[in-house]
């Protein structure tokens, strides 16, 4: 174990949740292990590692705030604990902020920037062309699209960063002439990114292009139904999951007398945008599906990991306010205060969407309700003050993070009534406005606490350029060089590496030193904007 790596674990800050010994459904173990994974990881502990793992083989993709052994390995460069885990089966093609590969090329790590690009490219088709064919195809620009294949057969196939191959992209933006040109041309119409996404589980978007509402040209083909049974018809293989988003009785009870396991088998592909079967039918509001789906034995609190540990089916109809399918789930055992990733628990969502009060009432009466950090999210003072007053020692992290980065300055009053010294030992991140950061800091919050990893809320604000929180946070004495142990990098680095000039330039007049950190120059502030390619801030140092 090198030094460096010590002093890094040495500065992190263990999480209260990975203290203790039960398990943590959202890390994926417990605990205690996804600590231990995490700096076994960092320290490049081999042994340590394949101890864990072969006690519990789940924890080879724990992770905590979407940060995962393999991950950490790459960012310190423990070659030996990086083969292993891609050995077992981790995939080389994990990004959270920075993919593995850019990870491992910021550093200047030669063998594991040649290792990445190898897997991607052999497993994925991952190449650096892969990102100029998904532009082309996103501006609908099909005469130099199809120029770029002719004269270059082999890029029919070549996947962008995240792993969409031309046949994914051209169903993301619904160009059928764009799909008819590739299939005639050798694409395979089942072809998997890495997150097992074939071109049929994307006609309706997924995280990163929402082809639903936000991305798609107003021109583009409006029903995604229609690219459904056109990929379908081209080929396409037709699964469970598909058929019963599209309500295909038929060919979900043919599937299910062909492999009854499917009901609650985990498909390739699954996230915000597909699930289990009868998540897919529950959210489409498919009625006589989903009561199918539960008479062969689905489990509407089936386990979705990493998106919703106690199940989805529930929470899926009622952001689609399908009623009836609502109150069948729930006769069936459907859990109330199952709660998805990003998107809060049953009640929560049905307040969101603005589902029917009796919708609500149902809910509620089958035992749901909001947490301490929803109510707090959603201003709902009332709730948080029965809370409280049923129990005035009541565990309120989660709930203050939420009402300091919603602006909810009601909440935090109620907050400091019954708990008046929390602001002190509570490490922020995100906050509303400059003025609120004011006036949370009158009343006792230290700007000065970082993270679990360091960063200081004076990071995030550098890396969002957002000079009028920055001067509140150094009024308040935060430190304009303080170095967090990921990207090894002060506020100035954080400024630089995300390309806010104003800033870079904010923070150098107020004294920031851009020469550290020291003992790692690829971290420093110059060598960041290089990186990213702001030139006109690597000019400034």
């Amino acid at each position: 174990m090198d030094s460096k790596s010590v002093s890094k674990i040495a500065r992190m800050v263990q999480p209260e949740s990975l203290k203790t010994e039960a398990y943590q459904p959202w890390s994926r173990g417990r605990g205690v292990d996804v600590w231990a994974m995490l700096c076994a990881a960092i320290a490049g502990d081999l042994e340590t590692i394949k101890a864990f793992v072969d006690r519990d083989p789940g924890l080879l993709n724990c992770e905590y705030e979407y940060l995962t052994p393999l991950r950490f390995a790459v960012r310190e460069n423990h070659r030996e604990v990086v083969h292993f885990l891609l050995e077992k089966g981790v995939s080389p093609a994990y990004e959270f902020v920075d993919s593995l590969l850019t990870i491992a090329k910021d550093r200047g790590y030669k063998e594991l920037t040649t290792l990445f690009e190898s897997k991607l490219k052999e497993q994925y088709h991952i190449v650096p062309e892969g990102d100029e064919v998904a532009d082309i195809i996103k501006s609908f620009d099909t005469e130099k699209l199809f120029s770029l294949f002719d004269a270059n057969p082999e890029l029919i196939y070549a996947a962008d960063a995240r792993g969409n191959q031309p046949i994914h992209w051209a169903t993301l933006t619904r160009q059928v002439s764009v799909i008819d040109y590739l299939l005639d041309h050798g694409a395979d119409i089942n072809a998997k990114r890495p997150d097992g996404a074939r071109a049929l589980d994307l006609t309706n978007g997924d995280y990163h292009y929402r082809s639903s509402y936000r991305d798609l040209p107003p021109t583009a083909l409006r029903k995604h139904e229609v690219l459904v049974g056109y990929l379908i018809a081209k080929g396409a293989y037709y699964d469970i999951t598909v058929a019963a988003k599209v309500g295909d009785l038929d060919r979900v009870k043919e599937l299910l007398d062909e492999d009854p396991g499917l009901v609650n088998r985990l498909p390739d592909y699954y996230g915000y945008y597909a699930g289990l079967p009868l998540r897919c039918a529950a959210g489409a509001g498919h009625y006589e599906v989903t009561k199918f789906l539960l008479t062969r034995g689905a489990n509407p609190n089936e386990p979705e990991p990493g998106i919703a540990p106690r199940g989805s089916s529930l929470h899926a109809a009622v952001q689609g306010r399908h009623n009836a399918v609502v109150k069948l789930l729930l006769e069936h055992g459907a859990d109330p205060n199952a709660d998805v990733e990003s998107s809060g628990n049953c009640l929560y969502i049905a307040k969101r969407v603005g589902a029917p009060i009796e919708m609500q009432n149902l809910i509620a009466s089958y035992g749901g309700a909001l947490n301490v950090e929803l109510a707090s999210y959603d201003g709902d003072a009332v709730t948080l003050a029965a809370m409280l007053f049923a129990n005035p020692k009541l565990d309120l992290t989660s709930g203050l993070g939420a009402a300091i980065s919603e602006g909810k300055q009601q909440i935090i009053e109620l907050i400091l009534r019954f708990q008046p010294d929390i602001l002190k030992n509570f490490a922020f991140r995100d906050v509303s406005t400059p003025e609120f950061a004011r006036w949370l800091m009158e009343r006792g919050l230290n700007p000065k606490l970082a993270d679990w990893l360091g960063a200081t809320p004076l990071h995030r604000a550098a890396s969002q350029g957002n000079i009028a929180l920055a001067e509140v946070l150094l009024e308040f004495g935060t430190d304009i060089d303080a170095i967090d142990t990921d990207a090894s990098a002060t506020p100035l680095g954080w400024a630089a590496r995300n390309g806010k000039k104003e800033m870079v330039l904010w923070l150098l007049e107020k004294g920031a030193n851009p020469n550290l950190p020291g003992d790692e120059p690829w971290a420093l502030p110059k060598a960041w904007a290089e990186r990213r390619g702001f030139a006109d801030i690597a000019a400034i140092f």
